[in-house]
């Protein structure tokens, strides 16, 4: 329905970086470069000016990226409208989405790939202190499927697991803090100097991957943890306030527009799984959707009998 290689121009000028933009596509640096270079000279226009940092929009490439995204959404609405027509009778996969679970990979993949036999709809989820548990013990009644970061043996005997990626602990920076501008974050720059102690607000202890976190940083004197029970955006917002630091993960970056997501050199692997969650005995255009995310992720689902 529309030129491909909008979806190339977007993601350069979304992430600043023809590198990153690859990455978000699964796709090579060069192949993306190509892409983007025989898009401008096809059509006798320049989109990004280049620089040894990155890309920018030119200002008339701004424009551009704007009107190219409206192509989009409105290309993906009448392929959409046409498959709620032809499909009217078949049930559909609900996936449940949040501010703090926006399943940006897996649609992602979804656009690239989307098996046309397979109706998904986007159901919205609460980011308050409803537990995981309770959702995921909820699965099949109103969400199908959730996408989020996970410890896979957790989950074991309560639902299925399609992990697809790595999904390492990070922080969560206040902009104006100068951690902010670190491309990486040791646990010696964590360290607080003098009086100044380094806040990081952290879960509290419950037998999950945050404690390999706080084990590490507890034996900092310069770091001080703060407990939480929880997180919601009033907990974003409230570090960005504060000035303090927040046990973050990949997936929330951009969450709020104050923090920034640092990665961080853990001595040791400190991280979870991103994938999806689902139920233990899904129905069938639901183990369709996983096997098909499966394949464009280049990942082995479950076998069901």
């Amino acid at each position: 329905m529309y030129d491909r290689r909008l979806d190339a121009l977007i993601a350069a000028a979304e992430t600043g970086s023809f590198a990153a933009a690859s990455r978000r596509l699964h796709i090579s640096a060069p192949a993306l470069a190509k892409q983007v270079n025989t898009f401008e000279r096809e059509y006798g226009i320049t989109v990004f000016d280049r620089s040894r940092s990155g890309v920018t929009p030119t200002s008339a490439g701004s424009g551009f990226i704007e009107d190219a995204r409206s192509i989009i959404r409105q290309s993906n609405e009448i392929i959409a409208r046409m498959r709620r027509r032809t499909h009217a009778d078949v049930p559909p996969v609900r996936l449940g989405i949040s501010m703090l679970r926006p399943a940006r990979r897996i649609l992602d993949l979804w656009q690239r790939g989307a098996d046309p036999r397979i109706r998904l709809e986007l159901v919205p989820m609460p980011d308050d202190d409803v537990p995981i548990d309770e959702i995921i013990a909820r699965l099949g009644e109103d969400i199908d499927a959730v996408a989020t970061a996970f410890a896979p043996d957790h989950w074991n005997g309560v639902c299925g697991t399609l992990p697809i990626a790595d999904e390492p602990l990070c922080l969560a920076v206040p902009r104006g803090h100068p951690l902010s501008r670190l491309p990486i974050v040791t646990l010696d720059d964590l360290n607080g100097r003098g009086d100044a102690r380094t806040h990081i607000r952290i879960l509290r202890r419950y037998g999950g991957t945050d404690d390999i976190a706080r084990d590490l940083l507890e034996r900092l004197p310069g770091v001080e943890l703060v407990d939480i029970d929880h997180y919601d955006l009033n907990l974003f917002n409230e570090c960005a306030d504060a000035g303090d630091l927040l046990i973050s993960k990949p997936m929330w970056a951009g969450v709020h527009p104050q923090l920034v997501n640092v990665p961080v050199d853990w001595p040791r692997p400190v991280g979870m799984r991103y994938g999806l969650l689902y139920p233990s005995d899904p129905e069938p255009q639901v183990k369709a959707f996983v096997a098909r995310i499966a394949e464009l992720a280049h990942v082995r689902a479950a076998a069901w009998d």
